[in-house]
């Protein structure tokens, strides 16, 4: 069990990421560029989120993401239904949070 304090670190996950598809392109990493493992926002100032909030993409949208900022890059990049679906998620878990 980890404690609460402690963010996930789980190393053989974010290895496997690595052998996944861009979430963004739908491209494999290949001999010109990688997959990284991008972590969904920071925990605090310069330490990343667990590793159960990591996506993966290519190399060039990690450092666009690093450069433009989070938030503005998956605008840029995801599609509509995936953005609406994050939205729906997210009123689940606050109606959940509501009746509990």
């Amino acid at each position: 069990m980890i404690p609460k304090n402690q963010p996930l670190r789980d190393p053989n996950y974010i290895k496997w990421l690595h052998g996944e598809r861009c979430i963004i392109s739908g491209q494999y990493g290949n001999e010109h560029e990688t997959v990284d493992p991008a972590h969904i926002r920071k925990a605090g100032i310069g330490m990343k989120s667990p590793d159960n909030h990591v996506l993966p993409i290519l190399h060039h949208y990690h450092l666009e993401q690093d450069r433009m900022g989070e938030a503005s890059m998956w605008r840029k990049y995801l599609p509509d239904d995936v953005l609406l679906s994050a939205l729906e998620a997210l009123a689940e878990k606050m109606y959940e949070e509501w009746k509990s």
